[in-house]
């Protein structure tokens, strides 16, 4: 059974359709690129997932239980929401760590807040605060950063900034990590030791689902390739069938156009 199922997901914005029937699943343990133009669909499907965006029409499962139905809106609810929503991790572009905390305090916080809405968490405060701690530092020692625990974002890198939003992001043991060009924001000399976290992830079978424009990173980290253009799936299959057989001409152009990335 696959981890993530896809079908049929539409967004439409002022009477545009950016998103017009996407379908893809992915297994669990497996990594999906998604690679596209810019304007293609590619940021916009990853916030439909995350329930950043609502989707106008399709579904979403994950695990076998259906989380989004584009014909059932009463569910969408911002508590419902809030729990679907821990099925994804995600890492943005910019790297959205909150500057008045530290690296450690911007992974411990989503879970310090949800865990008071555990029924348990009075009674067992200490505990459940001590695991959430725990979890973090050992995060961001996967991570390379254990000696910055206590920087703050200003006085980290960007490639460091990044690596702690990667840790945050996998704090909550989200079913499927998804990254949204996670390394558009950086120099080119930061960009590798990014590149080497997530390929670490790969090599751990995270589940992930990676919007990226360094193509060789796609086609060497990747066990699907999802290519978009215009809001639609042109071509979906392995690294080798989408970068080296390709069918669509558009793909082929795309390819072309991208090669030196």
């Amino acid at each position: 059974m696959a981890i993530l199922e896809v079908r049929g997901i539409k967004k439409c914005f002022d009477g545009a359709w950016v998103l017009n029937g996407i379908d893809f699943s992915l297994e669990k343990g497996e990594s999906l690129a998604i690679i596209g133009s810019s304007g293609s669909g590619k940021t916009t499907l990853l916030r439909c997932l995350n329930f950043l965006e609502i989707a106008d029409g399709g579904t979403i499962s994950v695990g076998g239980e259906v989380i989004f139905d584009g014909d059932n809106p009463s569910s969408f609810t911002e508590r419902e929401i809030r729990r679907k929503r821990l099925h994804f991790g995600l890492v943005f572009q910019s790297f959205n760590l909150f500057p008045q905390y530290t690296a450690l305090k911007n992974v411990t916080l989503a879970g310090e807040l949800l865990a008071r809405e555990r029924p348990d968490y009075k009674e067992n405060r200490k505990a459940i605060l001590a695991e959430i701690d725990q979890n973090a530092r050992a995060l961001l020692e996967q991570v390379g950063l254990s000696d910055k625990l206590d920087f703050y974002p200003h006085q980290l890198s960007g490639g460091q900034q990044q690596r702690v939003a990667i840790a945050r992001a996998l704090a909550q043991g989200p079913d499927i990590l998804c990254f949204d060009e996670p390394t558009s924001a950086l120099d080119p000399e930061l960009t590798g030791e990014v590149l080497r976290v997530i390929r670490g992830l790969a090599d751990k079978k995270t589940t992930m689902v990676i919007v990226t424009h360094e193509m060789q990173f796609a086609r060497e980290v990747s066990d699907k390739v999802l290519f978009i253009d215009n809001g639609v799936v042109v071509e979906y299959g392995t690294p080798e069938e989408i970068f080296v057989h390709p069918k669509e001409s558009r793909t082929k152009q795309f390819l072309e156009r991208y090669s030196g990335n």
